[in-house]
């Protein structure tokens, strides 16, 4: 599942990754990240999300708020299983969004062109 999810995030215009912090590969777009993992055991996943999709996600077993950035809302998937690939699929699709969506308009519109 790492090797899906990695692939996955580098399949979106404009994103970057780069291992930081401990053993964390961290992807961004337009330097504003939006998803990481941990790229050796115990593995975990995390990533940006809705204020409304926090509160839900967070009440699941194995989600947790992400420390340091939950106030951001941060979630934290704690086993790689929690979540079916279609799930984790739409949600680093959205945390991609969030994240493009709040970027300036001229930024936007740079990485937008480039999914054409």
């Amino acid at each position: 599942m790492l090797e899906l999810t990695f692939n996955y995030c580098l399949s979106f215009p404009g994103v970057t990754a780069e291992e930081k912090w401990n053993e964390e590969m961290c992807f961004s777009v337009g330097e504003k990240l939006f998803c990481s993992m941990r790229v050796n055991p115990p593995y975990k996943l995390s990533f940006k999300c809705t204020p409304d999709k926090f509160h839900s996600l967070i009440a699941r077993p194995d989600i947790v708020p992400m420390p340091y950035l939950a106030r951001y809302h941060w979630v934290q998937v704690k086993h790689p299983t929690t979540l079916n690939w279609t799930e984790l699929q739409s949600f680093i699709q959205e945390a991609y969004d969030i994240v493009v969506g709040m970027m300036p308009p001229e930024e936007r519109e740079a990485v937008l062109k480039a999914r054409v």
